[in-house]
């Protein structure tokens, strides 16, 4: 599948990016528990849950510096 993220304008709000990269976060915590979830018996919920994350998931290029500059503000 190409990767269309450049090729869509964002019309997500910065709420929403924001909500987007903690529910991830929380996704990828309940993907490594096995207890909580199997790939095996949820491909689908996974592709469905993972492609309604990414539909406000900020771009790499507008994450990056975020990232960076609230890092670096916590490590000094």
């Amino acid at each position: 599948m190409p990767n269309t993220e450049r090729s869509r304008p964002r019309i997500s709000s910065v709420h929403q990016q924001v909500a987007a990269v903690i529910a991830t976060r929380d996704f990828l915590l309940r993907m490594v528990d096995p207890k909580t979830m199997t790939v095996r018996d949820n491909a689908r919920e996974i592709r469905r849950e993972a492609r309604a994350l990414l539909r406000h998931y900020p771009p790499a290029d507008q994450l990056r510096p975020v990232l960076e500059e609230g890092l670096s503000k916590n490590n000094d």
